[in-house]
């Protein structure tokens, strides 16, 4: 028998569709990597060390969030580097967008 699968634990667990012919669903607030990583402390953009990236990020993912945003321009490449790290050492990588 079907069973019901158990309510998000919040709200940003509600996925949406993430475009009209999409089979992908999305979190409704896309994370921002720009200021994951350790590179643009000298332009005064802020910096987030690793450890701090992984913490904001297991926050946002156990919250039900699945969405980032990210560029290698971000952090001069240090963003998608704490990201895709994080998410391999978690083995979710199938799980974000």
């Amino acid at each position: 028998m079907y069973t019901r699968r158990p309510p998000p634990p919040t709200k940003l667990a509600h996925y949406r569709q993430f475009a009209p012919r999409a089979a992908i669903h999305v979190s409704p607030l896309c994370l921002e990597g720009m200021s994951i990583g350790d590179k643009w402390v000298a332009a005064g953009f802020g910096t987030m060390d690793k450890e701090s990236s992984f913490k904001l990020l297991d926050a946002y993912f156990d919250a039900g969030g699945n969405f980032i945003d990210t560029a290698s321009i971000y952090q001069n490449g240090s963003s998608e580097q704490f990201i895709g790290e994080w998410a391999e050492e978690r083995g979710i990588r199938d799980q974000l967008i």
